[in-house]
């Protein structure tokens, strides 16, 4: 389910943050049946227009999402494992902490944010392939856009949510 969601938000982060709007004339004419209909993606963008709740992960298509209770069972898992560094019971949990996040940033296109996450995470618990795999693609669609992904300890905290 997490890959299909993904899988989702990588076309729409790579759509909304395209720089050029090609025009594709043979994809609308087999969805419209109608030989005429050609439709720019530059029609149906908004990249002209500030998004909004974009200026924090830097992705038009991001949105807040509130990440107060996975934030404070990082902090609960942090303490814990500070207090006990060998335990990998510890280790383990605040790995956990950092992906369940992360996965959450990712649904709501805070990439930067959730990259943040993943890497924490992947520090801990270097064997979660699921979460590298991640990693590994928000870093390929920075990439893909000729952007340089955030540097580690750079990536952007996650969107405060308005109340």
């Amino acid at each position: 389910m997490k890959k299909i969601i993904f899988t989702s938000l990588i076309a729409l982060f790579a759509i909304g943050c395209n720089n050029s709007a090609p025009t594709q004339p043979q994809a609308d004419k087999m969805i419209s049946g109608n030989k005429e209909a050609t439709t720019t993606v530059a029609a149906h963008t908004t990249e002209n227009q500030p998004p909004a709740n974009s200026s924090s992960s830097g992705s038009p298509m991001s949105k807040a999402v509130d990440v107060t209770k996975l934030t404070e069972e990082i902090e609960k898992a942090d303490k814990e494992f500070k207090a006990k560094p060998k335990d990998e019971k510890a280790k383990t949990a605040l790995a956990t902490a950092y992906f369940e996040r992360a996965f959450a940033l990712t649904k709501a296109a805070q990439y930067s944010a959730a990259l943040g996450d993943f890497r924490k995470g992947l520090k801990l618990n270097p064997n979660d392939k699921e979460a590298k795999e991640m990693s590994d693609q928000i870093v390929g669609i920075y990439e893909s856009m000729g952007r340089p992904a955030p540097k580690e300890g750079e990536e952007k905290a996650p969107m405060p949510i308005e109340k």
